[in-house]
């Protein structure tokens, strides 16, 4: 037996050749030359390999296939049993029927700790047609603390499958190679509610398709995923410098990450991607906290696909390959002192310059602008902050035609928690969306559709004990404008400052105070209004005077007025007035001895709403 080991040797990574041989010679392993098999490429040896892994399995033993093609027909096991397995020749499966080729490990609650899994090269003989997820390649069961190095596996349904069974698959590195022709390379799988699969590190991998291969269905590189009401909550997978040659062609989908999961921290550096769409991850429920760093592609418009029925974004994207140095999210727009801007829009209303004033009441409203508040009742100034109640908020009007990644931040007096994420949408023409799946998502929270507000809401308060007082949203691909802010929702909240942000290649518009918000609400978070006509001044005895009512939507009484005259002449004095809602009444005076007729000039009138003292 020692001499057909030190023919037969494969080296580990963490032991030189003198010292693994001695390993393998004072444990013995256990060959499938030593039960009938040949590995001659043309006869079937699955027997004679189960009976060597049985063996292996109960006697504690390494299983070893030296090279040679060793054909079999069905599954082949190696029991948990086993210290582990070293391959230098290659498993073939001939068979037709879909089935799990090698399997390493116990399934149910067994623990497989401390195994070595080395030189795995498991293929097809016949190019699986992706119909059946039974079709899988090798699966890995409820390894702890082990190493497994992947050479090859190729022609599959499902490369290799790391299964958390009865217990988990956690603390253990992969080392991958050629994963070619598999509609799925790497599939992270749990089976039951009491498995998990976790805390898990990965180097290299080339996850590869041949032209032609299957030409018409989708294939993804890495797929994290879990049976019905199994674990889901997949955490902390480290990939480095996985490449990706996936061949999208023509109606397919070639995607590096399927994640179907809502884990989190699924963190991949220096991606090459080549021959995919342009898509690092595809996103369908709640994963989050993820990133996808591309060293190269063939463009540097990736991103994620959130489907419909994911529920959560906050993932992010590190294009390195023709694009910005950064993709970290940068300054849009903000209020670093709510109070400090705070002005009386009326009597009874007040605003705050440079935000929306929000109302989340019952509305019969349809267009943008009629859901743009300059101030609002319900709005109350403290010695240093603004009191929201609870149906009031604050915030901004976005264009998101192209932009659709946004991350608010804010804070309420002392620190304390409190306040909702809250998103208006619309199309194109201004026109409310009501209710669309997927028009609305955040990163820490599930947003809720608040019917009476025609608004989605964040279905928890923001706070650090839930890890979700910064947000991140993301809007749809039909939505065109939206309003994005925090509202009172749970009870009045005293909101200091707000921020936006938003990724760094594009420069969204914020349209808050521009014409296209004025509507019947006379703008938004606006201080100054001003309007021009021309007026023909009758001719002017001295000490004479003359009026004149100017529209000026948005003002009223207590704001402050004042008016200029286009003229060549000093001698006409102007006064103005808020007269009434929406009017000022201008007077000129002739201040001089002599009698005026002036030609027809610009009357300009301007609008000044008062801060709160």
């Amino acid at each position: 037996m020692p001499a057909r080991i030190d023919d037969l040797l494969v080296l580990n990574a963490n032991l030189n050749k003198t010292d693994f041989a001695k390993y393998l010679r004072d444990r013995e392993a256990v060959l499938p030359n030593d039960f009938g098999g040949l590995g001659d490429g043309v006869a079937d040896d699955r027997t004679a390999i189960q009976a060597a892994f049985d063996r292996a399995g109960a006697d504690q033993k390494f299983a070893m296939i030296p090279p040679g093609t060793w054909n079999v027909s069905g599954t082949v096991t190696l029991p948990g049993g086993a210290r582990g397995l070293i391959m230098q020749g290659t498993i073939r499966y001939t068979g037709t029927a879909p089935t799990s080729v090698l399997v390493l490990g116990d399934g149910g609650t067994i623990r497989n700790a401390e195994k070595l899994y080395t030189g795995l090269n498991v293929i097809r003989q016949t190019l699986s047609d992706w119909s059946s997820e039974a079709d899988i390649g090798i699966t890995v069961r409820n390894v702890d603390a082990s190493q497994i190095e992947l050479r090859r596996v190729e022609g599959f349904t499902i490369g290799m499958r790391t299964l958390g069974d009865g217990r988990g698959v956690e603390d253990s590195t992969f080392t991958l190679g050629r994963i070619v022709n598999n509609r799925i390379g790497l599939d992270i799988w749990c089976a039951t509610a009491t498995a998990w699969n976790t805390s898990i590190r990965y180097y290299g991998g080339h996850f590869a398709q041949a032209t032609g291969v299957n030409p018409a269905m989708d294939r993804f590189g890495v797929r994290f995923g879990n049976e019905a009401g199994a674990y889901s909550n997949h955490n902390r997978h480290v990939f480095d410098a996985p490449n990706f040659e996936l061949r999208q062609a023509g109606s397919n989908i070639a995607i590096p990450f399927l994640n179907q999961t809502s884990g989190s921290a699924i963190i991949a550096r220096n991606m090459r991607m080549e021959a995919c769409s342009p898509m690092a991850a595809r996103h369908t429920a709640g994963a989050q906290d993820c990133e996808y760093d591309i060293a190269w592609t063939n463009t540097y418009l990736v991103g994620i696909d959130y489907t419909a029925t994911a529920n959560r974004c906050g993932n992010a994207v590190l294009n390195r390959h023709r694009a910005p140095a950064s993709r970290f999210q940068r300054f849009l727009a903000g209020v670093p002192n709510t109070r400090a801007a705070a002005f009386r829009q009326s009597a009874t209303e007040v605003g705050v310059e440079g935000l929306i004033t929000i109302a989340t009441s019952t509305t019969t409203a349809t267009f943008m602008a009629d859901f743009c508040f300059n101030g609002l009742a319900d709005v109350t100034p403290t010695d240093r902050a603004v009191t929201l109640a609870a149906n009031r908020g604050l915030g901004w009007m976005l264009d998101t035609s192209q932009a659709k990644e946004f991350a608010l931040a804010h804070w309420l007096t002392s620190g304390a928690s409190g306040g909702r994420l809250f998103v208006r949408v619309f199309d194109g023409a201004g026109n409310v969306r009501e209710d669309i799946a997927g028009d609305v998502l955040a990163s820490i929270t599930t947003m809720q559709w608040n019917g009476p507000a025609k608004g989605w809401n964040a279905g928890a308060p923001m706070d650090d004990a839930n890890f979700n007082r910064r947000q991140t949203i993301r809007v749809g691909a039909a939505v065109a404008y939206a309003q994005v802010g925090v509202i009172g929702f749970d009870g009045p909240i005293d909101l200091q400052s707000l921020r936006l942000y938003g990724l760094p290649e594009a420069a969204p518009a914020v349209l808050n105070g521009t014409p296209l918000l004025t509507g019947a609400l006379f703008g938004s978070g606006r201080r100054e209004f001003a309007a021009e006509v021309s007026w023909d001044l009758p001719s002017l005895a001295p000490g004479a005077t003359a009026l004149i009512d100017v529209t000026v939507n948005g003002a009223r009484a207590g704001d402050l007025a004042q008016a200029s005259l286009v003229s060549s002449t000093r001698f006409i004095e102007m006064d103005a007035a808020v007269w009434s809602n929406n009017t000022v009444r201008v007077m000129a005076r002739n201040i001089s001895a002599a009698t005026f007729d002036l030609a027809v000039a610009t009357l300009s009138v301007a609008v000044e709403k008062r801060r709160v003292p």
